[in-house]
């Protein structure tokens, strides 16, 4: 998958996931995240040696808040 459908397929769970009840919405949150940690990870790839890329820490990993950049 490239970082084009990923992004994409993010916005579009995160728009379900705002009227779903409260289980449905955490597991798709759960999703977007995924596909968020797929680009980040294929960027990473990318962007080796970059002295000023920000990596998420273990707690925004957990808590879906790895958007530093």
């Amino acid at each position: 998958m490239d970082d084009e459908f990923c992004r994409e397929r993010a916005r579009a769970v995160r728009a379900i996931a705002e009227q779903a009840d409260p289980f449905i919405k955490r597991r798709l949150l759960q999703l977007a995240h995924h596909y968020e940690r797929r680009i980040r990870l294929s960027e990473g790839n990318k962007n080796e040696g970059d002295p000023d890329r920000k990596t998420p820490t273990e707690s925004q990993m957990k808590s879906g808040r790895g958007d530093l950049a």
